[in-house]
């Protein structure tokens, strides 16, 4: 269960530099506050309009020198390869060698918090991450854009998660424009014990579950308002697929919304659900509620929604004692 920061901490440093040379980084978790998807395009893919900003939840990333590249994997492993070649991370690393000329080297290890298929980037997360990581062991030097150029290629999400910097993604998610909240925003996340493929939710969003005609999202008057006028202006036009295919995720977001008596949304192409507060407090208050009255399949994590980016300064750890 997370800590909630107080929303005037200052952002913390996403790596740490150990004394045996590991490096240690966080790779946060986003949500989508709104999300617009136009019909598919010729190749395939959907241009989109979307508000990610980073949350507080993540995943762990270790990376050591030396020796062969290779990934293992801790907690919430369960369905997750540890082929370089099948995962997001392993992939992440083989495209920046290759853009870098170089051996892959180096043990990766991946303590995994994040589920899969709940619509939070949890795999995204961790190949943006490990691109910024893998930059720093392998001193490359290579700029954000670099970096963000090469996580094009691994998934739509990846680049975000280089700088995790509050942003208008457009295009197929990969053009940013920073777009920061003018108010601290907090959510708790509602987590079904299963996750929504994502290929399935655009298969249903195209056979007929478009929103049509609506006018333009006014984004920048989203960013300034507060969490409570947010949780009644929020549009993901991923929801009617999402619910069509899913029933149950649909009676559990109308169960949730009835307990704590305000709009609960569905993040991404789902399973994710989550509803906003303006304090930790009252995202605790919501937390207890739901987790007495939903079913225990679903786990709710209160999280803080960073207002700025997460761009990463690196932190020396104390000493360690091995």
């Amino acid at each position: 269960m997370n800590n909630l920061e107080p929303s005037t901490s200052p952002t913390p440093a996403r790596i740490t530099r150990h004394d045996d040379s590991r490096l240690v980084i966080r790779a946060h978790a986003k949500l989508n506050l709104g999300l617009r998807v136009f019909p598919a395009r010729p190749d395939g893919f959907h241009d989109l309009e979307t508000w990610m900003l980073p949350i507080s939840w993540h995943d762990t990333l270790t990376l050591l020198p030396g020796g062969p590249l290779q990934l293992q994997i801790t907690g919430r492993s369960v369905g997750v390869p540890t082929d370089l070649q099948k995962n997001l991370v392993g992939r992440a690393a083989l495209k920046l060698a290759e853009a870098a000329n170089i051996p892959p080297t180096g043990t990766i290890q991946l303590h995994k918090v994040l589920p899969s298929g709940g619509g939070i980037g949890g795999g995204s997360a961790d190949a943006g991450n490990v691109l910024v990581a893998l930059n720093e062991l392998w001193q490359l030097h290579f700029s954000h854009p670099q970096l963000q150029a090469i996580a094009a290629h691994i998934g739509s999400d990846v680049p975000f998660f280089v700088p995790a910097q509050p942003s208008l993604c457009t295009g197929r998610g990969e053009i940013m424009t920073p777009l920061l909240p003018a108010h601290p925003l907090f959510a708790v996340l509602i987590l079904p014990d299963r996750g929504l493929p994502t290929k399935d939710v655009y298969q249903a969003f195209d056979a007929g579950h478009q929103h049509k005609n609506l006018p333009p999202t006014p984004w920048p008057a989203l960013a300034a308002s507060t969490a409570e006028q947010l949780n009644t202006l929020l549009i993901n036009d991923l929801e009617p697929p999402a619910f069509a295919i899913a029933p149950w995720l649909a009676e559990l977001r109308q169960h949730a919304a009835s307990i704590i008596a305000q709009p609960v949304h569905l993040t991404g192409s789902g399973s994710t659900l989550f509803t906003l507060a303006s304090s930790s407090l009252a995202a605790a208050e919501l937390q207890n509620r739901l987790t007495s009255q939903l079913p225990s399949t679903a786990i709710c994590i209160p999280v803080r929604i960073h207002r700025a980016s997460l761009i990463p300064l690196i932190s020396s750890a104390i000493p360690s004692k091995a």
